[in-house]
């Protein structure tokens, strides 16, 4: 008896030393469910931010969060352990200009792709049946995705939403049939996009296998959606604008998002009864695309400011219930590199993997960060052969398996290009470009030039296994072009010219090696200065020759680089076999730098020089100097501001430029520029009576043609300033 007597009392203590804990999990179940419904709305969704940090401050839970659009991408990312002030740091941090594109920076881009987006003014694709084919959406959204890749590598890629840290889900509508699609399970980072992708801006998202456009269209508050996952307490953020007056209506996009809000309207009532509190931040100022950085700032503060003005009624709540913030796991956020043991490409075209895992360039077993493993996106979607190229992680046995999901772009496109200047007047290019990157042939692209010196261009390109870049181009243009001696004009010219060039290059990153052989044929008016300009007796010459070149090239921007240097060293050997078999060798330099000192102002620095190191030299071969670097002829033509084009140099010349460049508003430029021209006969008889000083001033300005450049510059060339201007890309 005394022992069922003992028996009984440990089991009454213990019930006893257990009832706190029973209690605590009783009133954690017993707690209502808080529930955070985030609309759509574009950039102004940054408010979303600022209401979602007051209540981290003031302790209010949030159990449950459903988006739509730019909801969604807050809510996705916050549902899985980030903090308010993670947002923030994330939103502050991303190049919204070029995030919002499908550009990658020109390091990424083959020296060819480079010349194809400095050349056209724009693209038009033609499918596999040779049909004009346009886009989807004017966004294809691979710089999007892969934001959304990098900040949820560490969530599985068919994750259940509802067991994230937060219950999460997110709406998008299906395109198919006008469905509202409830998302809340897969690949977080496609349903995300899904949720967002506008019609017509964006193109449509694939989730689940399905084709999903925003959300907004459908249920752009979706609270009945959080209703439906077991919210009790629902606090909705409402950043959307009421409906436009008549005398506000001024664009297409007034009246597509009038016709939005009329399609949800019912929804729209229903939803906002179902909502206990309400937050509307006041976003009256700021519109869908107000992604600059003051505007992300000031919509924070706008959405911390609504949510403090009704801290009474979240206190109340607060106490009525009992609501205390849980702690958030922070397992999807917390590991920032990961052991890459294998690579896997998946896409329904066969490619050739070797090439693709030379331009991908992560060796095995090495821990990468989120931005490494961007670059390699970058170098894939740089090459211009596919549509998309987006990635994620799985475990396997020895580290991750970076998964990268491309769809092979086959099309073909029709580029135009234009131009007019001072110099040669107007121009148009056109251009053909085909790409596969399945076949043996990855590149093959027709260029024509319609203008007083027109052109045509041939140009085919093979990657083959690890071997280097094989290409052949085959050139013919005539040209035009002006000999000026002791700053007058002294001859008109005119010169027919064709080549064919093999080549084999290699790339380094942002650095290119190669070697190619060479067959060159000149007819015309050709010129060599003795110390006075002489015509030549022979105006036919055919040339063999080989080059060695290096280049290196990781300015920002072609045109308007804000910093960086470009660098082209060539070793050029020729023979004349018309005349007797006399060989040549040329040495060549050219490098321009670029150095900021603010964000407004930077120092530029170029050096350009040529050396020909044999008497004999083919007087086409001679160094052409003068005019702007739009004015180039031949690549061993050196600009010179304040000097038109051309004067013929001695064998030995060197060009040293220095000016400042101010940025005046984000479209425009004006550049101060001092340079100097040395040479010679020999390269140490460099002669001072040879010398040109000169220099001017130049304003550029970015237009949706090209840019714009207008120059005044002054030489001791000649005794009259000289006029230059551009409009369009160079060619």
């Amino acid at each position: 008896m005394r022992a069922i007597s003992i028996i009984l009392l440990f089991y009454f203590s213990l019930a006893i030393g257990l009832q706190p804990a029973e209690g605590q999990q009783m009133l954690q179940k017993e707690r209502p469910k808080v529930g955070l419904v985030l609309s759509g709305g574009g950039a102004k969704g940054f408010a979303h931010i600022g209401v979602i940090k007051v209540l981290e401050e003031e302790g209010i839970p949030v159990d449950i969060i459903v988006g739509t659009s730019i909801g969604s991408l807050i809510g996705g990312i916050y549902s899985i352990g980030y903090s308010s002030e993670e947002l923030i740091d994330i939103v502050q941090s991303q190049n919204w200009d070029q995030v919002l594109s499908d550009d990658v920076s020109r390091l990424y881009l083959s020296p060819r792709d480079q010349t194809m987006k400095q050349r056209y003014l724009f693209s038009l694709p033609f499918n596999n049946q040779r049909k004009l084919s346009l886009p989807q959406g004017v966004i294809r959204g691979q710089n999007v995705l892969n934001v959304f890749c990098g900040l949820t590598a560490n969530v599985p890629v068919d994750a259940d939403f509802r067991k994230f840290p937060i219950e999460f889900a997110c709406v998008a509508t299906n395109i198919e049939n006008g469905d509202e699609e409830i998302l809340d399970h897969g690949f977080l980072p496609t349903a995300m996009y899904s949720s967002m992708a506008i019609p017509g801006v964006f193109m449509p998202g694939k989730h689940d296998g399905k084709l999903l456009v925003d959300g907004g269209v459908v249920n752009n508050f979706p609270v009945d959606v959080a209703k439906a996952m077991g919210a009790d307490i629902i606090i909705g953020v409402d950043i959307r604008d009421d409906y436009y007056k008549q005398d506000q209506i001024k664009s297409i996009s007034e009246i597509f998002l009038n016709l939005i809000n009329f399609y949800t309207k019912d929804k729209d009532e229903k939803n906002h009864d179902l909502c206990d509190i309400v937050i509307k931040p006041d976003v009256i100022d700021f519109s869908g695309g107000s992604f600059t950085r003051a505007a992300t700032d000031t919509l924070i503060k706008r959405g911390e400011d609504a949510t403090l003005a009704i801290l009474d009624q979240l206190k109340a709540l607060k106490e009525k219930y009992h609501l205390q913030r849980d702690s958030v796991s922070r397992m999807y956020v917390e590991d920032n590199k990961w052991r890459i043991t294998k690579i896997n490409l998946d896409c329904e075209e066969k490619l050739n993997d070797e090439f693709l895992a030379k331009i991908i360039n992560l060796p095995l077993g090495e821990r990468y960060s989120y931005q490494e493993i961007k670059e390699a996106v970058d170098r894939l979607y740089g090459t211009k052969g596919f549509d998309y190229v987006y990635f994620d992680l799985t475990d396997n046995d020895n580290g991750k398996t970076l998964n990268l999901h491309l769809h092979a772009q086959n099309e073909r496109s029709q580029n135009i290009g234009f131009r007019v200047n001072t110099t040669e007047a107007a121009a148009l290019l056109l251009n053909a470009t085909w790409k596969n990157y399945s076949g043996t042939f990855s590149l093959i692209s027709i260029s024509t030039e319609l203008s007083a010196n027109p052109g045509l261009e041939f140009l085919t390109e093979t990657n083959w296994h690890n071997f280097p870049d094989l290409g052949f181009a085959l050139n013919a243009k005539f040209q035009n072009y002006n000999i000026y001696e002791n700053g007058d004009k002294a001859f008109d010219a005119d010169l027919f010219y064709t080549s064919g060039k093999l080549y084999l290059e290699q790339r380094f990153g942002t650095v290119r090696t190669g070697f190619s052989f060479q067959e060159e044929y000149f007819s015309g008016d050709v010129f060599a200065s003795e110390r006075a300009l002489v015509l030549s007796e022979n105006t036919t010459f055919l040339l063999s020759g080989a080059s060695f070149y290096v280049s290196f090239d990781n300015q920002d921007h072609f045109y308007f680089p804000r910093k960086g240097t470009r660098l082209y060293a060539e070793a050029t050997f020729n023979t004349d076999l018309k005349n007797g078999g006399q060989s040549s060798p040329y040495l060549l330099l050219k490098m321009e730098n670029v150095f900021p000192v603010s964000r407004k102002t930077a120092f530029l620095v170029n050096l350009y020089g040529r050396g020909i190191l044999d008497e004999g030299y083919p007087e086409i071969k001679s160094t052409m100097i003068g005019g702007e670097p739009y004015s180039r002829y031949f690549n061993y033509h050196l600009p010179f501001m304040g000097m038109p084009p051309v004067m013929i140099g001695e064998r030995f010349t060197a060009i040293g430029a220095l000016g400042v460049r101010f940025r005046l508003s984000s479209s425009q430029y004006l550049s101060f520029i001092f340079n100097s021209l040395q040479q010679g006969v020999e390269y140490d008889q460099i002669l001072p009576d040879l010398a040109v000083y000169g220099g001017g001033v130049k304003y550029s300005l970015k237009t949706f043609v090209g840019p714009l450049d207008i120059g005044v510059g002054y030489s001791d060339f000649q005794s009259k300033p000289n006029f230059s201007a551009n409009l369009g890309y160079w060619f």
